[in-house]
């Protein structure tokens, strides 16, 4: 949710395995992000702090001022439960159609390419996935966080056993994260 960002919008799952990190995040993240910037005052009702904040990061000021003007008239509006946030509504539905999408598409080609690959997944994202899919596919989902896991398991020691003159990047602390919870503002 950065305010120069340009958003690349994903219409498909598939759009997005060729990508790095967990795809799942990845297209959550854009569409949250558009769904952000592409609100109106009627649109929203609701909003959890996070996505408040976020509003409040969008390129779109002018649409954000409307919004929060129409949301300060009511502060009412402004909601500690995530389950009543529009956006987080709307992004969990998103979730649900894109793990959908993916299962109907495991028999392709380029989805089966992706599973045999080095695939990334975040452990939410892998664990709704696992519970659609067939045993096969689950044990291979299974695998892949596994994989995960150790890798950033060994990023993770590195970084903390290694003098700080010669730390690697701190880009493991974020993966780390969303490994463990997905994207920020995905789940709450």
């Amino acid at each position: 949710m950065r305010t120069q960002k340009q958003l690349v919008l994903y219409q498909s799952i598939l759009d997005v395995l060729q990508e790095s990190g967990c795809p799942f995040c990845r297209f959550l993240k854009e569409y949250q992000a558009a769904r952000l910037q592409h609100h109106s005052e009627h649109d929203i009702h609701h909003l959890c702090n996070f996505h408040t904040w976020g509003l409040a990061a969008v390129q779109n000021a002018l649409t954000a001022a409307e919004v929060f003007i129409h949301l300060v008239d009511d502060p009412a509006k402004i909601s500690s439960d995530a389950s009543a946030c529009d956006i987080c509504m709307e992004v969990t539905a998103e979730e649900d159609r894109r793990i959908r999408e993916f299962v109907g598409c495991i028999n392709r080609a380029d989805v089966s390419d992706w599973l045999r690959g080095a695939p990334v997944l975040c452990i939410p994202h892998g664990i709704k996935l696992r519970h659609q899919v067939q045993p096969v596919v689950a044990a291979r989902i299974d695998t892949i966080i596994e994989h995960c896991r150790r890798q950033l398991t060994q990023e993770l020691q590195s970084l903390r056993d290694k003098p700080e003159a010669d730390r690697p990047g701190w880009g493991s602390l974020g993966r780390a994260a969303e490994f463990l919870v997905s994207q920020r503002g995905l789940h709450s």
